[in-house]
């Protein structure tokens, strides 16, 4: 019985840990400008030189000056106002101008990968679901139930 409970809550925390990975995204590994960043109109991480990773839904290029977007309440909103950069609201979105940071590297989104990684974590966790229930259903030696109480 003891078994059981301990295979049945390392299941639980494995399955926990794959829906965690199924919401992560990948970015390109090669630096792209701030006009190029605004042109693909994707996600982007900055790195600036002070160390903060910074997330944008995207940039904007308005008469020269590039502003990034991310929603109001998101950890790299908090970031840039504790860094002392004012913000404007857009919507659903505040926008920064990314002028005043000394960025280091901007990376975008890798969409294909982003989608793949996600489609393979929902089969790894599909075909461990159907393992378990098929050893449990099938094997008696894979959970030794004890029904001698």
């Amino acid at each position: 019985m003891k078994s059981s409970k301990f295979i049945l809550k390392f299941f639980a925390k494995f399955l926990a840990i794959l829906i965690i990975f199924q919401s992560c995204n990948i970015y390109h590994s090669a630096n792209i400008s701030l006009e190029k960043a605004a042109e693909t109109n994707r996600k982007v991480r900055l790195k600036t030189e002070e160390g903060n990773n910074l997330k944008f839904k995207w940039i904007a290029d308005k008469n020269g000056e590039f502003y990034g977007y991310t929603r109001e309440n998101s950890s790299t909103s908090k970031k840039l106002k504790n860094l002392g950069v004012i913000g404007t609201s857009s919507g659903k979105f505040y926008s920064y101008g990314l002028e005043e940071l000394n960025i280091q590297k901007i990376q975008a989104k890798n969409y294909t990968l982003s989608t793949i990684g996600t489609i393979l974590t929902a089969i790894v966790a599909l075909y461990t679901t159907l393992y378990i229930i098929v050893a449990a259903t099938f094997s008696g030696g894979f959970f030794e139930w004890d029904d001698s109480y």
